[in-house]
Parts: structure tokens; sequence; C-alpha cells
């Protein structure tokens, strides 16, 4: 994203978010800033260069919101009036720094144009159709409006000031600071890598071998064990359920996590499968049934478009209708899946932070007055040797650890490694 004022020092800025000026009647914003994503915030300035022609210039009072903030407005929005905010259960393309609130000043002035409402003024004058404002407001309001569409917005049937950039389902719903929103726009410092070969021993004590990767958030920097692997694919197994959870509960295929799914009656393997499931516990036990059939009720087509969104590995859904990431084309490698989980941890996936706290939750596997430790166990038996995970993150005070361990299995009785090999690393390197 970039901030507006740095791209076009003509763009003005009245942030009344950060004022107690607004239909909430408190600050709600600690700084008086704007971004926008970088296509939206390009096509911004030229409407801004356009509209000078024509004497006025652009005023700006919101661009990127954070989604905490979105969650406000709604909170305190009367049921009647809540057409003029977004549900924080969809989230807003505010959320997407792809809308923006503006409207135009004059350049000779330096004051607002007149235009048919104020700006959060919750009523049918609002409206880009209203028919009741004057020559004057009527004129203005339209010029906006047709120099924004060409650059490529869309107004807000219900706000002429909001515009809405026309690749908003491009990006991730985010709920950062203004500082960190500035902050991603900036290429990514590579991350050091630095092996601990003594980390064979617990291995080696197991009578297996495998990887072990932890990525330590604060300092930007790889520990591992077995540094070849870490860009080796690997079929995913069910550590996919968690981009799985996420997609299921986004596309609203299930109402929520509680929502049951009837077991059809076929007996399976793993005892706990052979039950009724809902999400949480279908991720609990990795219920494989349960996982084919709510991605059969959402098809491949819109299965693949969260794929390509999220750019999860290889993104092949080869085999769809089964259980295509425990036996198909599908490949992931540890570095992707901590970049996965960096990503899931701050909330930079192109889903709701409502649905991620909800599978946050589902993932927690052990927690602590020290640390919250999040993570998904994978396993297929289809390859020889059998492919074995378990990915996830720690949270301990100011810092998180995001680790992901894959086994060379040899038997289903090697199964409880993974955990047990994980553990005895993360103790050892006193993460927990």
């Amino acid at each position: 994203m970039l901030e507006l004022i740095k791209l076009d020092k003509t763009v003005k800025l009245d942030i009344r978010y950060a004022r107690t000026d607004n239909f909430v009647g408190k600050a709600v914003y600690k700084e008086a800033r704007a971004f926008l994503q970088r296509p939206a915030a390009e096509a911004l300035v030229r409407a801004n260069k356009a509209l000078k022609k024509e004497g006025f210039g652009i005023v700006v009072f919101d661009g990127y919101r954070p989604w905490s903030i979105t969650k406000l407005f709604w909170e305190v929005t009367p049921d009647d009036k809540r057409k003029y905010v977004a549900n924080p259960k969809t989230g807003s393309k505010h959320n997407r720094g792809c809308a923006v609130d503006l409207s135009l000043y004059d350049l000779k002035t330096g004051k607002l144009a007149p235009m048919p409402s104020d700006f959060d003024e919750f009523t049918e004058r609002a409206s880009p159709d209203y028919r009741g404002a004057s020559e004057e407001e009527t004129r203005n309001r339209e010029l906006l409006r047709k120099t924004m569409e060409a650059e490529g917005f869309t107004v807000n049937p219900n706000e002429w000031w909001h515009f809405d950039y026309k690749d908003w389902p491009s990006y991730a719903i985010y709920d950062i600071s203004f500082d960190d929103a500035g902050s991603l726009d900036k290429k990514p410092k590579k991350p050091k890598i630095k092996e601990k070969k003594e980390l064979k021993q617990f291995f080696d004590a197991a009578g297996l071998t495998g990887g072990f990767y932890l990525y330590d958030l604060n300092k930007n920097e790889y520990t591992v064990y077995d540094r070849e692997r870490l860009d080796r694919p690997f079929i995913p197994a069910s550590t996919s359920k968690i981009l799985h959870s996420l997609i299921f509960l986004d596309s609203g295929v299930i109402r929520d996590e509680n929502e049951t799914l009837a077991w059809d009656g076929v007996r399976r393997s793993v005892e706990a499968w052979n039950q009724d499931q809902n999400l949480r516990s279908a991720v609990k036990v990795s219920a494989v049934w349960f996982f084919v059939e709510v991605s059969k009720r959402l098809g491949r087509e819109r299965m693949q478009k969260y794929y390509d969104a999220v750019g999860y590995g290889n993104r092949r859904t080869d085999g769809f209708g089964e259980d295509y990431w425990n036996k198909g084309e599908l490949r992931v490698t540890p570095r992707e899946q901590i970049e996965f989980l960096v990503k899931f941890h701050r909330n930079r996936l192109p889903f709701s932070p409502q649905v991620i706290a909800i599978v946050k939750d589902i993932l927690i596997d052990d927690k602590t007055d020290r640390y919250i430790l999040r993570a998904k166990t994978g396993w297929s038996s289809a390859f020889t040797p059998q492919v074995g995970w378990w990915v996830g993150y720690v949270e301990r005070g100011a810092n998180t650890y995001f680790f992901a361990t894959e086994l060379d299995l040899k038997k289903d009785e090697d199964a409880p490694q993974r955990k047990e090999i994980t553990r005895s690393i993360l103790k050892y390197l006193k993460i927990i």
C-alpha cells in the first residue's frame, strides 16, 4: 500500500476519523493518514491531475481502514442506518485498501466544493443519484463521479463520496496499523538461514529421517535441520485443512464452525471419523470425509480461485472430489508452509479477520501462561516413505515462532513422532 500524500502532495487530507467530528463522536485513528493499494493510489493521482483542469483538487476523508474499525462502525450504527457501513462478517473494501472516501476542493480558495450532503451524512442526500441538490452541488458530484469512473473506480450506491477500485477482490482484508500498512510496499528483507546439525539427534533417536524448520518472526531468521528439504515440495496432507477451513467459512458453504454434517454410515479406518462432524471436530481428528464432502459442495472452480488468491503451494487441485491433498498432485515446501502461517498469523490472507480468528481458535493445541501453540498435523500413506507433517506456530510474549516438521514415516506407528520430535526440539531451543 502507498501513502497518498507521498505519491501526490497536492492531494489534501481531511481525515475526520482522526478527530471527533465524525459519526462515532470520537477519534478512532491515532494518525491522520490515508493509504491505498498501489494501482488504486496511482489511479487516484491520475484523477486528481485531470480535475486540476477543471479548477479542483481531491480531498480524501478516508482510504485503507483497519477491519477492527469496520467492526466498531457496525456496532455503533443503528440497524436502520447499516446500509451506510460494511458488515464486518464480510469485511469492507476499505479493509483491502481499495476504497476511498473523497470530495473536491477549489484550487483557488482551498475550500471544499459544495456537494449535496456532508461526508458520512446518513440521509437520502448521500445517494449518488439524489435529485434534490442545487445545480452547483449536482455538477460537482457528477464531475467527481465521472472522473473517478474514468480511472476504474465505481461509486457506492448509498454514498456519493465512496469509490471502490475495480481490482478489490485481488487483495486481502487487513487489520493492521497505519505504520504496518506503510511497510507493505517495502520489499521484505531476505531472512537469514542458520543450520543446526545437532538437531539430527532427535530424528536419530526416533529412527527416522526428516527436517525441522523454525522461523523467528522478530529476528527474520530460520533455524533449520536438513537445509536441502526446506525448499523440497511434499504432499501437504491434512496440513492443508488450515486453508480449507478458511475457505469453507469465508465462502459460506458451511454456516459456521459448529454446523454439523451427518456421518454417511461408512466405517473408516480411524474410529473418530465414524460419527457426525462439524468443522471444529473434523480439524481435530482430520476427518477426511468431512473435507471431501464440503469441498464438493463448494466446487473445484471456486476452490481453485481461493488457491490462486492465496498462492498456496503449487495450487494443483487434480483429483478433486476425493482427498487430493493426500494423494494428488498438490505440493508445498516447508518454507511455503511457514510463509503461509506467517500471513495467517498476521491477518494477511484474503479472508475476513473474523474467519481467521475462528480457525486460529480451532488450531490451539497447547495453551499455558507462557505461550500459545497453534498447529495442525498431516499424514499421507499414499507414498513410500509415508509423508508426515506437524506445522504451526508458538506465540510467546512479543514474539512468534513458526515451525514445520516433515518426516519420512516408515510405518503407521511412527505417526506420533511428528509431535514428539517437534516438541523435543522446541524445548531444546527454549521456545516452549
